[in-house]
C-alpha cells in the first residue's frame, strides 16, 4: 500500500509539473503577440479575473496576466497597508521591464481596479527611462484626484484612460472614512471625479495631462453594457470587451490587431 501511495504521488507531481511547463510555454507564446497585467481592486475579490478570456474573445491575442497583490486581510487591510502595494507595485516594475526587454514593440497595456490601480502606476512611474507602455485603463480608481501622475505619464506611448461614476457607492461612503490608496484623508479619489494636475503644477505636467490622460465620466449608455457605474462594474464582461478592449484599446482593430498581423 506504501509503495503504491508513492507511485500514485509521484505520477500526480510528474503531471502537476509538466501542466506548469505546458503553461509557461503557452503563456510565452503568448507574449510575443503583446501583454495585459490586471490587477484586482482590494481585498483581490475577484473582480475581472475573467480577464483574460474576455480579453481574448475581443481579439486579443497576447498574454494576461492578473497580478495577486494582496495581504489576505481584506479590502480594509489592503488600502491600509500601503508598504505592501508599494513592495508589489516593485515587483511589477521588474516584470514589466523584463517583458518589454524580450519584446520591446509589442502592446503592453496595464488595467488597475480601484487600488490596483495605485499598484499599476507605481509599477509604471517606477520603469527605467526606456522602457515604456502602450496604454492603461483604471477603473473606479482609489488615487487621489490630484495624484501626480508626471513620472507614470512619461512611460505612456499612449493614453491614460481614467473611468469614473458619481454613482460609485463605495468610493462616496467608503473613503469618506479611509484613506486614498496613496495615503491622502478627505480627498476625491479619482473614480468619482476624474484626474487633474496636481495644484501649482509646473507647465510640462499641465501638458502632460493634456496629451495623455483621458477622463471618461460615466454615462448612460454604458448600462447597455453591463456597466451601472458601480465600483466594479467596469470589469462587466461586456463592459469590458466592446468599451474596453474594442474602443479604448483597439483591441481586434487597431494596434493591437496590427501587431498580431506583423506575427503571422
Amino acid at each position: 500500500m506504501k509503495v503504491s501511495s508513492v507511485r500514485i504521488l509521484a505520477v500526480i507531481t510528474l503531471a502537476m509539473a509538466a501542466g506548469g511547463c505546458t503553461n509557461a510555454k503557452r503563456s510565452a507564446y503568448r507574449e510575443a503577440f503583446g501583454k495585459v497585467y490586471y490587477l484586482d481592486g482590494a481585498g483581490n475579490l475577484g473582480y475581472g479575473r475573467d480577464m483574460p478570456e474576455v480579453l481574448a474573445s475581443a481579439g486579443f491575442r497576447g498574454d494576461v496576466e492578473n497580478i495577486t497583490w494582496t495581504t489576505f486581510t481584506g479590502p480594509i487591510g489592503d488600502q491600509l497597508i500601503r508598504f505592501n502595494a508599494e513592495q508589489n507595485a516593485k515587483k511589477l516594475t521588474k516584470q514589466i521591464a523584463r517583458y518589454r526587454r524580450r519584446q520591446s514593440d509589442t502592446p503592453l497595456y496595464v488595467i488597475g481596479l480601484s487600488a490596483g490601480t495605485g499598484v499599476g502606476v507605481w509599477a509604471v512611474e517606477a520603469l527605467p527611462a526606456d522602457a515604456m507602455v502602450d496604454n492603461m485603463v483604471l477603473l473606479g480608481s482609489s488615487l487621489s484626484s490630484d495624484y501626480n501622475m508626471t513620472k507614470c505619464l512619461k512611460h505612456v506611448k499612449g493614453k491614460v484612460y481614467v473611468l469614473s461614476s458619481s454613482r460609485d457607492a463605495v468610493l462616496t461612503g467608503f473613503l469618506q472614512v479611509l484613506p486614498t490608496i496613496d495615503g491622502q484623508w478627505f480627498v476625491r479619489p479619482a473614480g468619482l471625479v476624474g484626474m487633474t494636475p496636481p495644484a501649482g503644477a509646473p507647465t510640462e505636467t499641465i501638458e502632460l495631462y493634456k496629451n495623455k490622460i483621458v477622463n471618461i465620466p460615466w454615462e448612460p449608455a454604458f448600462e447597455r453594457l453591463g456597466n451601472a457605474g458601480g465600483h466594479t462594474d467596469g470589469t462587466s464582461q461586456r463592459f469590458v470587451k466592446y468599451y474596453i478592449a474594442r474602443k479604448l484599446l483597439g483591441i481586434g482593430s487597431g494596434e493591437g490587431a496590427k501587431t498580431d498581423k506583423g506575427k503571422e
